[in-house]
């Protein structure tokens, strides 16, 4: 998990240069409208419907979009699709669900990696229970590093000229002190991102969140694909209505409703977090909420995956979560290391002690031998 982790930090970087194709766009005055970029999609695969649409997030980056079979069609599979938002030109797609050990998919088995080891559910229980192990054992760990208060900066020195277990106990005990808060912090949100739901919960229980609206919504009795309202006109009436900058916009067919995410002053991350409801069939603004609206606990879950990526405080923060992963690697060998040294040495000491035990009974023997 730590080095997947770490890989993950330079995810977008990482897939630029494996997939070059994908990111080969043809930078010009202005871009297309996005209704170019949908018309473009919509007949090329009118078997599909665009479910998502990423906009770029800066001059040399092409639009993302994911495309879901329509009702009753037989498709092979949901497709990531990549367009030069410059000319409406399609650069090239991923198939969704799909594994496979070649350049276009590393990056995305990365990440699965990272989510659930490609396990599914059970794993994400799973490590949600590992993850708030390893927030009680920051504390263990804590007690065990300053048991002798009068020699606490010790516990932050690494004898680099020492050998051996010397130098392994104190990279294992300085390193997990000189990054306990990241590492904390980690660990906490590994609770709440893989027990979602009981997390908030939890967090409810101590200061009541708004939920997101769509999780309000009641799902329609016929959701169908084809609403009144286009994806390309919900873009339009957001801008229109709020005179926001949308990031990104989702199509929720049960709920029949456009979920946008738009860039806001009080944005704590790279992407949108004011999220914009409308209408797919009347266009009317449902909702216009940012997620650190709502209370204190509707702060705290915001701010989940920006300290997690290190994303809320820039390439600073990148840099940390990458060296906190590249860090916990270190803690998990050093870690074993030492566990197996004193395994080994009670062993030892338990075959001393048979040993010493076996003399002494052969002694006894002897002795009532002779009696």
């Amino acid at each position: 998990m730590a080095v997947t982790g770490s890989i993950l930090v330079f995810y977008s970087e990482l897939d630029r240069v494996l997939n070059p194709d994908l990111y080969a766009v043809e930078q010009q005055q202005e871009s297309l409208p996005s209704k170019a970029w949908i018309n473009t999609v919509e007949s090329t695969y009118p078997d599909m419907f665009i479910s998502f649409l990423d906009l770029p997030k800066t001059s040399e980056d092409p639009v993302r979009l994911i495309l879901n079979p329509r009702p009753g069609e037989s498709v092979d599979c949901a497709l990531s699709l990549y367009i030069d938002p410059y000319t409406a030109k399609i650069l090239g797609q991923r198939c969704l669900g799909k594994l496979q050990f070649d350049r276009r998919y590393l990056m995305i088995i990365i990440y699965e990696l990272h989510i659930d080891l490609l396990l599914g559910k059970p794993m994400l229980i799973f490590l949600g229970l590992i993850s708030l192990l390893w927030v009680i054992d920051h504390f263990v760990s804590l007690f065990i590093s300053f048991n002798r208060l009068s020699k606490w900066a010790q516990s932050f020195r690494i004898r680099f000229s020492a050998t051996g277990h010397k130098r392994t106990f104190d990279l294992h005990r300085a390193g997990g002190l000189w990054f306990f808060p990241v590492t904390l912090m980690l660990a906490l949100s590994g609770v709440y991102f893989n027990w979602y739901e009981p997390a908030n919960r939890f967090i409810n229980f101590f200061s009541p969140m708004t939920p997101r609206y769509i999780f309000t919504l009641p799902k329609l009795q016929q959701p169908t694909v084809d609403t009144p309202v286009t994806m390309a006109e919900a873009l339009s009436y957001a801008s229109e209505t709020t005179g926001v900058e949308v990031d990104m916009v989702k199509f929720i067919p049960h709920k029949g409703v456009y979920e946008m995410r738009a860039y806001d002053v009080r944005d704590i991350d790279p992407y949108g977090r004011r999220m914009l409801v409308l209408d797919a069939s009347t266009s009317e603004m449902l909702s216009d909420r940012h997620i650190t609206e709502g209370g204190a606990g509707n702060q705290v879950a915001a701010w989940q995956y920006p300290l997690h990526s290190g994303k809320a405080f820039g390439w600073p923060g990148r840099i940390i979560i990458f060296l906190s992963g590249l860090l916990v690697s270190l803690l998990v060998v050093t870690g074993v290391k030492i566990w197996w040294r004193k395994a080994q040495a009670q062993k030892t000491k338990k075959k001393e002690a048979l040993d010493s035990s076996s003399t002494d009974l052969s002694q006894a023997s002897f002795d009532n031998a002779g009696s």
